[in-house]
């Protein structure tokens, strides 16, 4: 097999369906947002606000070609929602079989409410996430062909469906 990405936007349930695909198939499990605040003691919100966006991104960039230039290809790496946005990422994640991860807004907003999201604060959080996934499905099309629902799914319903579409390119 190969080195799998889940892409999505916030609440999309890269995380958790990236930690039970790793488990149901034997690889190792690669959260950015959680690599990042291990390393560094500072959540994506914390970077965020500190020393913003920017910042961020070139942190995430950094990992993501450090998992891409590692040899071991056993990896499922649950991806930060934006790190589409950085042509160095979409080129290093061209090297990856990505799955795009989404569900309709309504259930994003609600898997979010708990969570504190920086790219949906400071405006309607509605508008604020209609606007990323206006910027962001562009580049998530340009990985990955079309979206898996996530809407009334189980994570491990997910899974499935992600296992059946890599058997289906075997």
């Amino acid at each position: 097999m190969e080195r799998i990405a889940l892409i999505g936007l916030p609440g999309s349930g890269k995380s958790t369906v990236g930690e039970l695909l790793a488990r149901r198939i034997g690889y190792r499990f690669l959260d950015v947002d959680q690599v990042l605040e291990n390393h560094s003691g500072w959540s994506a919100s914390r970077w965020i606000e500190e020393k913003g966006l920017p910042a961020f991104r070139a942190a995430e960039a950094l990992l993501v070609a450090s998992a891409t230039d590692h040899p071991q290809a056993q990896v499922v790496m649950a991806t930060g929602g934006g790190v589409v946005e950085m042509p160095e990422n979409r080129h290093y994640l061209s090297r990856w079989r990505c799955f795009w991860l989404d569900a309709s807004n309504p259930i994003l907003l609600e898997r979010c409410q708990q969570q504190t999201r920086p790219l949906l604060e400071g405006g309607s959080r509605s508008q604020l996430l209609e606007q990323l996934r206006r910027d962001r499905e562009p580049l998530y099309r340009q990985l990955c062909a079309d979206a898996l629902e996530t809407d009334g799914s189980s994570p491990s319903t997910v899974v499935d469906a992600i296992l059946s579409r890599l058997e289906e390119d075997v």
